[in-house]
């Protein structure tokens, strides 16, 4: 008898390695790209390394989706440890063209081997580590492929995530928000602070400095999630552990925390944030069964 369904994230999720082995969440692999040397992130190029190299000046950071060859290694990797049906969960369909790649190398498998269906998360970073823990407790319950098809489709667009950022201009870089986006942010120690909703990275404040930036994301999540809120909550940070640990403990002092972890996000994500970003994502804990 086969294991049941098997659950697969891309490179740009934000979860501890602790965790992914714990729930056994296989990862889909994404590029980065520093002054045109191509790595995979995770594999070929650690977290570590990526922010010690883009210290130096001129290194222009880049990222890249997986092939289809990746995508079919990452499914055949899957399938030869038992599991012959695969959730997959990606990046929103406007931040990368994973989603694409990954459906249409499901859809050239033969399905009498594997089902593997490819979930657009509508998220990105924690939004899909935390969609994806979710499937993992679900299958430890005796859940079906099915259910946990139906349970990220459910989720996909209902994570929140808010983020403090010392800088735009990767982002504007990447064309993932626009020039005029940019421009919000380009004031001398302006740090804005990001929302992403339903796939569409915004930034929807800007203060000062750093600190006055973590008690802004303080405001926008309190305005969002009342207090003593039951959440599943995931803090994120690009090389700022110290900050993202600090505004976690204040999340778990105010809200009941059904599930918290904190995760480096890694070279993919830091590649267009760059170092000093920190965020929540978070969603409610009655919009799924604990």
């Amino acid at each position: 008898m086969s294991k049941r369904f098997g659950i697969v994230i891309d490179g740009t999720a934000s979860l501890p390695d602790d965790l992914a082995r714990a729930h056994d969440i296989r990862w889909l692999p994404l590029y980065v790209i520093l002054n045109e040397e191509r790595f995979i992130a995770g594999r070929d190029l650690s977290t570590a390394d990526f922010y010690e190299r883009i210290k130096a000046k001129g290194v222009i950071t880049e990222t890249s989706q997986p092939t289809m060859q990746d995508c079919l290694d990452a499914y055949e990797s899957v399938v030869r440890d038992g599991y012959r049906e695969v959730v997959v969960i990606t990046i929103a369909t406007e931040l990368s063209g994973t989603y694409s790649v990954a459906t249409t190398t499901a859809h050239q498998l033969d399905r009498e081997r594997a089902r593997v269906e490819v979930v657009d998360s509508r998220s990105v970073a924690g939004g899909i580590a935390l969609i994806a823990t979710a499937l993992a407790r679900l299958r430890d319950r005796g859940g079906s492929f099915e259910d946990a098809v139906a349970l990220a489709h459910g989720l996909a667009g209902t994570v929140h995530i808010l983020a403090a950022t010392d800088t735009l201009e990767q982002l504007r870089r990447s064309g993932r928000v626009s020039n005029a986006a940019a421009l919000f942010g380009s004031l001398l120690s302006v740090k804005p602070i990001l929302k992403v909703a339903d796939g569409v990275v915004s930034p929807v404040d800007r203060v000062r400095t750093r600190d006055k930036a973590v008690l802004r994301l303080k405001e926008l999540i309190a305005q969002t999630t009342g207090e003593g809120g039951r959440i599943h909550a995931c803090v994120l940070h690009t090389n700022d552990p110290e900050r993202a640990r600090t505004l976690g403990e204040w999340v778990q002092e105010r809200y009941h925390c059904v599930e918290y972890f904190m995760a480096e996000a890694g070279p993919v994500i830091g590649a267009r944030t760059g170092p000093g970003m920190i965020g929540l994502c978070w969603y409610a804990a009655q919009d799924v069964p604990a």
